[in-house]
């Protein structure tokens, strides 16, 4: 280091800030950081306002990883040349990575104004809006910079990752895999090309992406994470552990890592990983709010499964709360939404259209609320042998968004679905059913299985686009429900399960709107399983699924928890053990901490400041069943929990 110190002030000697400059942009290419460092700390303490220095010390700040500092130097250069594009483009990628993501959108924004022709920005951009959820101009993003630069393989590989994020698996497959033809060393293709491959049930192909990742990165802490995730889906927890132990090694204060951990086992007062939870958790307020959130969670359940149940709770409130201020609820927006459903479809609606859509006897769908026993009913129809389990699919929406194209833009669901023809609602139907065994490539099954719960607000359009399809509702004790939904981080966004009040008008709405299928559809069309009952009399209620779905007995489906499938969702431990009665009565707080969600579902009356009793208003865009494609506000949840 010395002898840098002593070359560099041969340079300075001369006081040619040119020369200096030129020397530091030199280093900084080869990756010699601190020489060109110290180079461009010369031209500024020179000259403080140059604005290239500022500029690429500020990028210099950024790779090793002092994003606050170089946040401050990248402003500067701004002001410095404020009519330069790539200041404003670093300041939004260093935006990116310290997580900043609303932020960066202006800095961009004004990068791609200053020069519309930078790839660069259309991708950092498309990176920001992708990371808020805003997927649809995301896509546009990406799309954009591809037309300016056809082999930007980052580009390439990001908008194959946001189609498939938008339903568009199969074009985002040949996407990510044209990326790896451009560039067969770019990991970050393999790594999304996984997670397509992963959720389109392509589960041996997905592992084997990660694996490449992990032959070229073997300190890939993403590419761990996916694979231990995909080793818990297949119900291989000891290989999850392991893949989340070899990243925590790597990383040792990744709070995502942790969380997911966490997930793989009931954690005793032993575990070695505890003492991490804690540590981690001295140092919160200073770590992201994302990481914060995943912090609560997992030492939520690391505390519910100790049996300190108050401090689990304490923990479940803080994370939700933090994660609520992160979600776009707007809950008065989505007020009438439930209602306007049942507004549509009136007996006089669904009455004058039945018989209309296509006759499959194929799909089962099972739905309802979030946390109700789906996964277990699923498993128990997925160990018979002629049934398929595709788990939860975004089919229906996707069918719906094909079909009603020819539709004026404007209109929304579900005031759109009455200018459906007779065609539309069977090509609805066999569109869906299309997709559905494309995706499972189980054509021949008699029956193949649909968990989407969010479908409870799509019946009457299943309905009539599948006549013949099988409904099965699950059910659960409300406040049950509501906190399991409550003490999970889902992977998809529910933000109507962060706040307790919220969470207990929306369980009313979607009661109410359940009401409503069992008077507007034929007798018969829905099964309603309840939890409690499956548990207490299981092979009676098997029995009773089993004939609902017009199948012949298999006993098989008694032995639920011996059948090895891939199973996504927070009920991953679960429903490979038997049945237990101990779950029918978990432990709750006390009314008082319970109040909001006791008051959201009417169990409590909420006197306002005048004296008059009221159970509060109810409804929620959350489980819209379908995204209309000019509005990205609207996206359908999965319900699945990291």
């Amino acid at each position: 280091m010395a002898s840098k110190s002593r070359q560099q002030g041969s340079v300075a000697d001369r006081g040619d800030s040119a020369a200096i400059f030129g020397h530091g942009a030199s280093y900084h290419r080869q990756g010699r950081l601190d020489a060109a460092a110290e180079c461009y700390l010369t031209v500024l303490a020179a000259n403080p306002t140059h604005y290239e220095a500022l500029n690429l010390l500020g990028v210099l700040r950024a790779q090793t990883g002092d994003f606050v500092e170089a946040d401050k130097l990248l402003r500067q250069a701004i002001a410095a040349g404020p009519a330069s594009g790539p200041a404003y483009n670093n300041l939004g990628m260093v935006l990116n990575l310290a997580h900043q993501h609303e932020a960066a959108i202006a800095p961009l924004q004004r990068a791609i104004v200053i020069d519309p022709k930078d790839p660069l920005a259309r991708n950092a951009l498309g990176i920001a809006l992708k990371s808020l959820g805003k997927n649809m101009p995301a896509a546009a993003s990406f799309e954009y910079a591809v037309a300016l630069r056809p082999d930007y393989v980052e580009a390439i590989s990001n908008l194959g990752s946001v189609l498939h994020e938008t339903g568009r698996s199969e074009e985002a497959i040949e996407l990510l895999k044209k990326a790896l033809r451009l560039d067969p060393a770019f990991t970050q293709a393999y790594l999304n090309l996984g997670v397509v491959l992963r959720d389109w049930g392509r589960l041996d192909e997905a592992m084997a992406s990660f694996r490449r990742v992990l032959a070229t990165a073997p300190d890939s802490v993403p590419a761990l994470r996916h694979l231990g995730s995909l080793h818990m889906e297949m119900g291989r927890f000891d290989e999850a552990t392991l893949c989340y132990e070899r990243a925590l090694a790597i990383e040792p204060g990744n709070a995502t890592v942790l969380h997911e951990l966490m997930q793989t086992r009931r954690i005793t007062a032993d575990d070695p990983y505890l003492g991490s939870l804690e540590r981690l958790a001295a140092t919160a307020s200073s770590l992201p709010v994302s990481d914060q959130i995943r912090l609560h969670f997992a030492i939520g359940k690391a505390c519910s499964d100790l049996g300190q149940n108050e401090r689990a709770f304490d923990h479940l409130v803080a994370g939700n709360a933090l994660r609520r201020r992160q979600v776009d609820y707007a809950e008065a927006e989505v007020l009438g939404l439930f209602e306007r459903i049942q507004s549509i479809f009136s007996d006089e609606f669904v009455g004058a259209r039945r018989g209309l859509g296509d006759p499959s006897e194929q799909p089962v769908f099972i739905l309802g609320m979030m946390r109700s026993g789906s996964t277990l009913v699923e498993q128990i129809l997925a160990s018979h042998p002629d049934v398929v389990a595709a788990g939860e699919r975004p089919d229906l929406n996707l069918a719906y968004q094909t079909i009603r194209r020819p539709i004026p833009s404007t209109a929304l669901y579900p005031e759109s679905v009455t200018s459906f023809t007779a065609v539309q609602f069977r090509a609805l139907g066999t569109e869906y059913l299309r997709r559905l065994k494309s995706r499972t490539q189980t054509a021949a099954a008699t029956r193949i299985t649909d968990k989407m719960p969010a479908n409870f607000s799509s019946i009457g359009l299943i309905h009539l686009a599948l006549p013949n399809a099988r409904i099965i509702h699950t059910v659960r004790d409300p406040v049950a429900t509501c906190l399991s939904c409550f003490s999970k981080l889902f992977a998809e966004d529910q933000p109507f399960t962060y706040d307790l009040g919220e969470l207990g008008r929306y369980y009313r709405a979607y009661e109410r709107l359940m009401d409503h299928w069992r008077t507007v559809l034929p007798e018969g069309t829905i099964l309603d399983v309840r939890y409690d009952e499956l548990v207490v009399d299981f092979p009676t209620q098997v029995r009773r699924i089993v004939d609902f779905c017009g199948l012949s007995w298999s006993d098989s489906c008694l032995t639920f928890h011996e059948t090895v499938r891939p199973v996504r969702t927070a009920s991953q431990r679960q429903i490979r053990q038997p049945i237990y009665q101990t779950s029918l009565s978990p432990w709750r707080p006390d009314d008082t901490k319970l109040r909001p969600l006791l008051e959201g579902l009417g169990m409590v009356m909420n006197t306002a400041a005048t004296g008059t009793a009221n159970v509060g208003t109810y409804g929620s865009q959350a489980h819209q069943p379908f995204r209309d494609a000019t509005d990205d506000t609207h996206l359908v949840g999965s319900g699945r929990a990291e």
